[in-house]
């Protein structure tokens, strides 16, 4: 599917990383803002580990191995 540094832009993209706890970075433009495990998403937001992120504020990167 995606590489690591790879942004998630598709909902696909999303359920797969969901799917298969695949760890994710968070970003808020140039800020770091949180990593982990997707716990569920929609088509507006995602959530991880319980914070929910809006999809369009935030930047999410593909993490595998981490």
């Amino acid at each position: 599917m995606l590489q690591q540094g790879e942004p998630l832009t598709l909902h696909r993209h999303f359920q797969y990383h969901l799917q298969y706890a695949i760890p994710v970075e968070v970003y808020r433009g140039d800020v770091h803002v949180d990593i982990g495990v997707l716990t569920a998403v929609d088509a507006s937001f995602a959530e991880l580990q319980g914070t929910l992120y809006n999809r369009s504020l935030f930047t999410f990167i593909s993490r595998p191995g981490f």
